[in-house]
């Protein structure tokens, strides 16, 4: 019986990866210590690229120095940092999903911190990201005032980023329902989708920064309201909304909670519409390695949420 999930690695430079050497591959049955092949086809056979590539990682994501060409603060725990990568790397980061490891230069590699991609100017060869400033990690990121080291792009930061990038994605109606930090990668997301789709935002009120919006957040088709989205009357009008405007798909990126009080708000609405909401799980590695962001659905089944797609996020929520 073949994979219902997906490894968003799958077929793309970065595979196979580390786990093909353990016999823990995602995908590949082979590559998981069975006789048979059954996979779901990428495009490109995982073995076959294992074999012939001598049983390698292929282009395995390495450290490297990154200028820090502006960093701005928008609120007291909320800054902005613009990196200059090469054009290459830039271009990676413009899909929607994208994140970054990064650190202080003379930091140890345990202060690694993943970062979802904020804007990527592929001409500028330059990605900006958004922090959180919590505790030590993120602290000593905005400490740095010359360079940060910088690993990527890993594109799992999306659960279901399929409803956002697939070729036919294009003349729908679509929502973004954003609060917090999951604003950074909504600017991006929305600057992508806005080329054919219209999107509307709602986007919650608290601690956010219109100079970021305003700064960041490109022009297309499509209305931002701003609402309070712990409060009973709010929800009701975003329910509203919801029912009026009937969307194709609606992203949720928020915290654990309001992806599940809005998923179940469009469950009950929109049954029909497309769902895709940030990955909010423990991620470490990003390589599928260490286990932080593993979770056990309903039957039984572990997955590696920093590369799994496809997997019921009814399971999840």
């Amino acid at each position: 019986m073949k994979n219902s999930i997906d490894c968003v690695d799958a077929g793309s430079e970065n595979c196979p990866c580390y786990l093909a050497l353990t016999d823990d591959c995602l995908i590949c049955s082979r590559l998981q210590g069975k006789d048979c092949c059954d996979c779901n086809w990428k495009g490109v056979c995982i073995y076959n690229e294992f074999i012939q590539g001598n049983k390698r990682v292929n282009n395995p994501r390495k450290d490297f120095p990154a200028e820090i060409v502006k960093k701005k603060y928008y609120l007291d725990d909320l800054v902005a940092i613009t990196l200059q990568v090469g054009k290459g790397f830039a271009l990676k980061a413009s899909r929607p999903g994208s994140y970054i490891f990064l650190r202080k230069e003379d930091s140890e590699n345990f202060y690694e911190t993943p970062l979802c991609v904020m804007a990527a100017d592929i001409e500028k060869e330059q990605v900006t990201i958004a922090i959180k400033v919590i505790s030590s990690k993120t602290k000593t990121i905005v400490e740095a005032e010359d360079r940060l080291m910088v690993r990527g792009v890993y594109r799992n930061g999306i659960l279901g980023i399929n409803e956002i990038t697939d070729r036919d994605v294009k003349g729908k109606k679509i929502l973004m329902v954003v609060k917090g930090i999951g604003l950074a990668p909504a600017m991006l997301t929305a600057n992508y989708l806005w080329l054919k789709n219209r999107v509307d935002l709602v986007i919650d009120r608290e601690k956010v920064s219109e100079d970021l919006i305003a700064d960041y957040l490109g022009e297309g088709e499509g209305i931002i309201k701003y609402m309070n989205l712990a409060d009973q009357i709010d929800q009701k009008e975003l329910k509203d909304l919801l029912i009026r405007e009937n969307y194709d798909t609606v992203i949720i990126l928020a915290s654990d909670h309001f992806i599940k009080l809005i998923a179940k708000m469009v469950k009950d609405t929109i049954p029909q519409a497309k769902l895709a909401v940030s990955n909010n799980f423990n991620i470490c590695c990003g390589e599928g390695v260490c286990g932080a962001c593993s979770v056990v659905n309903s039957k039984g089944q572990t997955f590696k949420m920093c590369k799994c797609q496809n997997v019921y996020l009814g399971d999840l929520l």
